[in-house]
């Protein structure tokens, strides 16, 4: 929705208002009045639009930092569009969904096992190096556990790898911002759906 349509949204709203005859207790109380219901749907309207349109991602693992709050450090090898970062530098630490996850096919990490999944926001994630795998259809809370980190010494040692996918979000072949070598200073993920999504 454009400023445009946000102004005309709330002069709309502001013209219903302005002929009614009762107050909005009454409305509420009696849902009768056709100025406060076609005022309250513009303003209904324009709310769902000022929402956030981030999604409220949590971390990887207990005590660590939102994936909003990561950069993108390197490709994930072998599976396109798929920008990574690595994290929870600890063999068998537990690491948990930043969001809700439905499983849509299991998967291996060499080493170590791995899985795809859907987030809640239609972000795609590819979890490698963990010490088990998951089925499609296999679905996870916010926070719920998904593995743990498997034993591995590649990349600075054991560490669980997080490939992110935003095509369901912004189009086919489109993928976030990312280093290649490694090496940080991309836009952080957060940053990067903040300017794609607002």
């Amino acid at each position: 929705m454009t400023d445009k349509q946000r102004a005309a949204l709330l002069a709309k709203a502001r013209g219903h208002l302005a002929r009614t005859t009762q107050g909005h207790v009454q409305y509420a109380k009696t849902k009768k009045g056709s100025e406060w219901k076609a005022a309250d749907a513009a303003l209904a309207k324009l709310a769902k639009d000022l929402q956030p349109k981030v999604p409220a991602l949590g971390p990887i693992w207990h005590g660590g930092q939102s994936v909003l709050l990561h950069d993108l450090t390197h490709a994930t090898a072998g599976i396109q569009l798929f920008p990574a970062f690595d994290d929870a530098y600890v063999q068998g630490r537990e690491i948990i969904a930043p969001e809700p996850l439905t499983v849509y096919r299991s998967s291996s990490s060499h080493p170590g096992m791995a899985f795809y999944a859907t987030g809640a926001s239609k972000l795609r994630y590819w979890f490698g190096h963990l010490d088990r795998t998951h089925s499609p259809g296999r679905k996870f809370a916010k926070g719920e556990v998904v593995g743990r980190v498997a034993p591995n010494s590649i990349g600075g040692g054991p560490h669980c790898h997080v490939g992110i996918n935003v095509e369901l979000l912004l189009g086919a072949g489109k993928q976030l911002q990312h280093h290649t070598n490694y090496t940080h200073g991309a836009p952080t993920i957060g940053a990067q759906l903040n300017n794609a999504l607002n």
